[in-house]
């Protein structure tokens, strides 16, 4: 194999690997399984998001992470919601900090009602200096013992999301509560990933002129 062959197949290789790394890594996927037992949330980081659960401005354990239904339901009630998941009081405030900036976010929200919500809950971003980029207002729609929203995000990075519950139109007025569950985000490329592709791209570019020369000669 020539010089020009095996400097080839190692830039190939070099950016098939920087390439799957850093699209493998991007996207991340919380189940609330992940600990395996439940936990409360409040200061808790689990793959790359810390979060915060205050009621009236103060640190609450109301709100766990690998929570479950009551044992008498059955799993899979809702579209978006299954068992295991993250459990808690809606008059509460949750909040999801990010380690690395995040260009898109998905979750499913549930809370107990039999009847439309409008909203159900509403969710606000801050950039990466912690400036609002405005609130969303989710509404969701009953099904089985939630009514449950999808929450959709794509755009500038984001560092934080901060959520908060409709806890007046609930069964249980005095202990409101709300489920979270299938929480997604894609966190934005590290520099140091972009230059090595970038890198890999001029290198071969490099190569393909050099082929090019050596067919003229």
């Amino acid at each position: 194999m020539s010089t020009t062959n095996k400097l080839s197949l190692a830039v190939f290789s070099m950016a098939c690997i920087v390439f799957s790394t850093t699209n493998a890594d991007a996207v991340t996927k919380l189940t609330f399984d992940e600990l395996g037992f439940p936990t409360p949330v409040d200061n808790l980081t689990v793959k790359g998001v810390t979060f915060d659960f205050k009621i009236d401005g103060v640190d609450s354990n109301d709100a766990m992470y690998n929570a479950s239904f009551p044992p008498q339901l059955p799993p899979n009630l809702l579209a978006n919601i299954q068992q295991p998941l993250l459990e808690g009081n809606a008059k509460g405030i949750l909040s999801l900090d990010f380690a690395a900036p995040v260009a898109a976010l998905e979750f499913a929200v549930g809370v107990e009602a039999f009847r439309p919500l409008a909203p159900g809950f509403s969710v606000e971003l801050l950039d990466q200096a912690l400036n609002s980029l405005g609130i969303t207002a989710v509404n969701t729609a009953p099904l089985a013992i939630l009514s449950e929203g999808l929450f959709k995000y794509s755009g500038a990075p984001i560092k934080k999301a901060i959520l908060s519950f409709n806890s007046e139109l609930f069964l249980n007025p005095n202990n409101p509560r709300f489920s979270l569950d299938n929480l997604t985000y894609t966190a934005v490329p590290e520099p140091s990933s972009v230059i090595a592709l970038l890198a890999s791209s001029a290198i071969g570019a490099c190569l393909y002129r050099v082929r090019k020369q050596q067919k003229v000669v």
